[in-house]
């Protein structure tokens, strides 16, 4: 079991990511039946909490390649033809994972850069 607590990473969401989850889940009320729209917002926080335990299990972000801090990304599939980017980069040194978006892929991937600034 202390193997397992000594690998676990801390993962922070920014406050720019924060603001992007809940303009997600804002649209999924707006859009979904409310169990859905619940039921998609917890599976988007379990998605990110597994970062704890495998924090290089994403892919890297093409789209932020040039920021030089190794982005990276997980996909929550909301339905078959909409997912969410949950776009973080690693402190290996703090053993920290910071995720920085929410990002449905159903935007424009030019407003993702801008975004990380």
């Amino acid at each position: 079991m202390e193997k397992a607590e000594e690998n676990r990473y801390q993962v922070i969401v920014t406050n720019l990511a924060e603001i992007s989850f809940y303009e997600v889940v804002d649209y999924l009320y707006d859009n979904y039946p409310f169990e859905r729209a619940e039921e998609i917002a917890d599976e988007l926080r379990d998605t990110a909490r597994i970062l704890h335990n495998q924090p290089e299990r994403g892919t890297p972000e093409p789209n932020l390649s040039h920021r030089g801090r190794g982005y990276r990304y997980v996909l929550y599939k909301r339905t078959s033809r909409a997912e969410i980017k949950i776009i973080y980069f690693i402190d290996k040194k703090s053993k920290t994972v910071y995720i920085t978006d929410f990002f449905p892929t159903e935007k424009d991937n030019r407003v993702l850069s801008d975004r990380h600034e």
